[in-house]
């Protein structure tokens, strides 16, 4: 793993966690994004408007890609 690869890592689940956890500090029930039967990730509509901000830009891509393995 790369310094980049943790870096986005750690950003990417920061932005879920400020964005899901519930009370005492747990996502909800379900996570942020679904894959399909064919593997392709759809992120939540509240991921995507995150990333889609000024500063975060630069995971979206990443995080399509990484996201399932983060919760694997």
């Amino acid at each position: 793993m790369t310094d980049k690869h943790t870096e986005n890592s750690v950003r990417l689940l920061d932005i879920i966690y400020d964005l899901y956890a519930g009370e005492g500090g747990y996502l909800s029930t379900s996570l942020p994004f679904t894959v399909d039967e064919k593997g392709v990730v759809t992120l939540d509509g509240g991921l995507v408007g995150e990333l889609n901000r000024d500063g975060n830009k630069d995971l979206v891509d990443w995080a399509y890609k990484n996201i399932v393995s983060l919760f694997e």
